[in-house]
Protein backbone atom coordinates (compact mmCIF):
# COMPACT_ATOMS: atom_id res chain seq x y z
CA UNK A 1 0.00 0.00 0.00
CA UNK A 2 3.02 2.84 0.95
CA UNK A 3 4.66 1.29 -2.91
CA UNK A 4 0.94 2.91 -4.33
CA UNK A 5 0.65 5.81 -2.19
CA UNK A 6 4.53 7.10 -3.41
CA UNK A 7 3.56 6.06 -6.72
CA UNK A 8 0.92 8.46 -6.37
CA UNK A 9 2.42 10.99 -4.87
CA UNK A 10 5.22 10.79 -7.97
CA UNK A 11 2.92 11.17 -10.90
CA UNK A 12 1.58 14.08 -8.98
CA UNK A 13 4.50 15.88 -8.52
CA UNK A 14 5.20 15.38 -12.34
CA UNK A 15 2.11 16.45 -13.29
CA UNK A 16 2.59 19.23 -11.87
CA UNK A 17 5.62 20.01 -13.22
CA UNK A 18 4.15 20.15 -16.56
CA UNK A 19 1.41 22.23 -15.89
CA UNK A 20 4.47 24.65 -14.50
CA UNK A 21 5.83 23.68 -18.57
CA UNK A 22 3.05 24.42 -19.86
CA UNK A 23 1.96 27.79 -18.14
CA UNK A 24 5.44 29.01 -17.59
CA UNK A 25 6.28 31.99 -20.98
CA UNK A 26 9.72 31.10 -20.78
CA UNK A 27 9.36 27.41 -21.35
CA UNK A 28 8.40 28.93 -25.17
CA UNK A 29 9.82 26.77 -27.97
CA UNK A 30 13.20 28.11 -28.64
CA UNK A 31 14.14 27.57 -32.32
CA UNK A 32 16.95 28.41 -34.79
CA UNK A 33 16.25 29.09 -38.39
CA UNK A 34 12.56 29.20 -40.84
CA UNK A 35 9.56 28.13 -38.95
CA UNK A 36 8.60 26.66 -42.43
CA UNK A 37 11.72 24.78 -42.75
CA UNK A 38 10.89 21.11 -44.16
CA UNK A 39 13.31 19.64 -42.08
CA UNK A 40 13.14 19.70 -38.13
CA UNK A 41 15.47 18.90 -35.72
CA UNK A 42 14.72 18.51 -31.79
CA UNK A 43 18.47 18.96 -30.55
CA UNK A 44 19.02 17.53 -26.77
CA UNK A 45 21.30 19.28 -24.87
CA UNK A 46 23.20 20.03 -21.49
CA UNK A 47 25.11 22.89 -20.92
CA UNK A 48 27.69 21.37 -19.49
CA UNK A 49 27.96 18.56 -21.77
CA UNK A 50 31.59 19.09 -23.86
CA UNK A 51 30.35 17.21 -26.39
CA UNK A 52 27.05 19.48 -26.70
CA UNK A 53 29.82 22.22 -27.10
CA UNK A 54 31.95 20.74 -29.79
CA UNK A 55 28.08 20.22 -31.64
CA UNK A 56 27.65 24.12 -30.95
CA UNK A 57 31.55 25.41 -31.75
CA UNK A 58 32.66 23.45 -35.07
CA UNK A 59 29.26 21.72 -36.42
CA UNK A 60 26.71 23.92 -36.56
CA UNK A 61 28.29 26.59 -38.13
CA UNK A 62 28.45 24.76 -40.67
CA UNK A 63 24.97 23.66 -40.84
CA UNK A 64 23.66 27.04 -40.00
CA UNK A 65 25.23 28.41 -43.49
CA UNK A 66 24.40 25.67 -45.36
CA UNK A 67 21.23 24.66 -44.10
CA UNK A 68 19.57 26.89 -41.65
CA UNK A 69 20.45 30.01 -43.51
CA UNK A 70 18.76 28.78 -46.20
CA UNK A 71 15.73 27.92 -45.12
CA UNK A 72 15.90 23.99 -45.21
CA UNK A 73 16.65 23.33 -41.56
CA UNK A 74 15.18 24.16 -38.24
CA UNK A 75 17.18 23.31 -34.87
CA UNK A 76 14.14 23.49 -31.78
CA UNK A 77 16.28 23.37 -28.53
CA UNK A 78 15.66 21.35 -25.37
CA UNK A 79 17.48 21.67 -22.45
CA UNK A 80 18.08 18.34 -20.98
CA UNK A 81 20.83 19.18 -17.95
CA UNK A 82 22.77 16.51 -16.89
CA UNK A 83 23.55 18.04 -13.40
CA UNK A 84 23.29 21.01 -10.95
CA UNK A 85 25.11 23.50 -12.84
CA UNK A 86 23.53 22.94 -16.16
CA UNK A 87 19.95 22.97 -14.84
CA UNK A 88 21.32 26.35 -13.45
CA UNK A 89 22.17 27.71 -16.92
CA UNK A 90 19.17 26.12 -18.57
CA UNK A 91 17.22 28.17 -16.16
CA UNK A 92 18.85 31.70 -17.00
CA UNK A 93 19.07 30.79 -20.61
CA UNK A 94 15.25 30.91 -20.13
CA UNK A 95 14.93 34.21 -18.79
CA UNK A 96 16.85 36.00 -21.46
CA UNK A 97 15.53 38.22 -23.93
CA UNK A 98 13.85 35.88 -26.87
CA UNK A 99 16.09 37.70 -29.63
CA UNK A 100 19.52 36.74 -26.95
CA UNK A 101 18.62 33.19 -26.45
CA UNK A 102 20.84 31.37 -29.07
CA UNK A 103 23.22 34.06 -28.85
CA UNK A 104 23.65 33.31 -25.09
CA UNK A 105 23.29 29.61 -25.67
CA UNK A 106 26.40 29.77 -28.41
CA UNK A 107 28.08 32.20 -25.62
CA UNK A 108 28.01 29.27 -23.34
CA UNK A 109 29.07 26.28 -25.35
CA UNK A 110 32.38 28.49 -26.64
CA UNK A 111 33.20 29.61 -23.13
CA UNK A 112 32.22 26.36 -21.37
CA UNK A 113 35.83 25.29 -19.52
CA UNK A 114 36.03 28.71 -18.43
CA UNK A 115 32.85 29.44 -16.38
CA UNK A 116 31.71 25.64 -16.18
CA UNK A 117 35.04 23.80 -15.16
CA UNK A 118 37.43 26.77 -14.66
CA UNK A 119 37.35 27.14 -10.97
CA UNK A 120 35.24 29.79 -8.68
CA UNK A 121 31.53 29.45 -8.99
CA UNK A 122 29.88 28.57 -11.79
CA UNK A 123 26.69 30.23 -10.96
CA UNK A 124 28.62 33.99 -10.44
CA UNK A 125 29.80 32.74 -13.96
CA UNK A 126 26.59 32.61 -15.80
CA UNK A 127 25.59 35.28 -13.71
CA UNK A 128 28.49 37.67 -15.34
CA UNK A 129 27.34 36.03 -18.57
CA UNK A 130 23.85 37.04 -18.47
CA UNK A 131 24.88 40.64 -17.30
CA UNK A 132 26.86 40.51 -20.48
CA UNK A 133 24.04 39.21 -22.68
CA UNK A 134 21.45 42.13 -21.71
CA UNK A 135 19.94 40.44 -18.12
CA UNK A 136 20.36 42.68 -15.35
CA UNK A 137 22.65 40.49 -12.64
CA UNK A 138 19.62 40.24 -9.99
CA UNK A 139 17.08 38.49 -12.63
CA UNK A 140 19.61 36.59 -13.75
CA UNK A 141 20.25 35.78 -9.83
CA UNK A 142 16.61 34.81 -9.29
CA UNK A 143 16.09 32.68 -12.28
CA UNK A 144 19.44 30.27 -11.31
CA UNK A 145 17.36 29.87 -8.10
CA UNK A 146 13.64 29.42 -9.60
CA UNK A 147 12.82 26.32 -7.99
CA UNK A 148 9.19 26.90 -10.37
CA UNK A 149 11.27 26.78 -13.90
CA UNK A 150 13.95 24.21 -12.79
CA UNK A 151 10.72 22.00 -12.42
CA UNK A 152 9.25 23.03 -15.66
CA UNK A 153 13.06 22.16 -17.47
CA UNK A 154 13.39 19.10 -15.59
CA UNK A 155 9.44 17.82 -16.58
CA UNK A 156 10.32 18.71 -19.99
CA UNK A 157 13.57 16.70 -20.14
CA UNK A 158 11.26 13.69 -18.37
CA UNK A 159 8.70 13.88 -21.46
CA UNK A 160 11.42 14.03 -23.76
CA UNK A 161 13.11 11.00 -22.18
CA UNK A 162 9.75 8.85 -22.56
CA UNK A 163 8.68 9.95 -25.83
CA UNK A 164 12.09 9.18 -27.85
CA UNK A 165 14.04 7.55 -25.41
CA UNK A 166 16.61 10.35 -25.21
CA UNK A 167 19.19 9.18 -22.58
CA UNK A 168 22.46 10.55 -23.28
CA UNK A 169 23.66 14.30 -25.00
CA UNK A 170 23.44 15.62 -27.39
CA UNK A 171 20.89 13.58 -29.21
CA UNK A 172 18.89 14.79 -32.51
CA UNK A 173 16.13 13.89 -33.35
CA UNK A 174 15.20 14.26 -37.24
CA UNK A 175 11.53 15.02 -38.38
CA UNK A 176 9.78 13.70 -35.09
CA UNK A 177 11.84 10.41 -35.28
CA UNK A 178 12.68 9.53 -39.03
CA UNK A 179 16.24 9.79 -38.10
CA UNK A 180 18.30 9.86 -34.98
CA UNK A 181 21.56 11.18 -34.75
CA UNK A 182 23.52 10.38 -31.37
CA UNK A 183 26.86 12.53 -30.47
CA UNK A 184 28.70 15.18 -31.56
CA UNK A 185 28.85 13.79 -35.24
CA UNK A 186 30.56 15.77 -38.34
CA UNK A 187 29.05 17.99 -40.20
CA UNK A 188 28.98 15.73 -43.30
CA UNK A 189 26.89 13.05 -41.19
CA UNK A 190 24.10 15.56 -40.32
CA UNK A 191 24.34 16.72 -43.98
CA UNK A 192 24.05 13.32 -45.61
CA UNK A 193 20.54 12.97 -43.35
CA UNK A 194 19.27 16.30 -44.14
CA UNK A 195 19.91 15.84 -47.70
CA UNK A 196 18.27 12.68 -47.91
CA UNK A 197 15.06 13.94 -46.49
CA UNK A 198 15.04 17.05 -48.57
CA UNK A 199 15.60 14.82 -51.76
CA UNK A 200 12.72 12.63 -50.40
CA UNK A 201 10.26 15.89 -50.25
CA UNK A 202 11.00 16.91 -53.85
Amino acid sequence: MAFVSRLFVLFALLAASSAFAADDARMVERVLGKADAPVKVDEFVSLTCTHCADFYTNTLPVLEKKYVDTGKVKFVMHDFPLDGVSLKASAVARCMPVDEYFPFIKTLYAAQMTWAFGGGNPEANLIQYATLGGLPADKAKACANDAKLQDAIIAAREAAGTKYAVEATPTFVVNDGAEVIKGAQSPETFGAVFDRLLAAKK
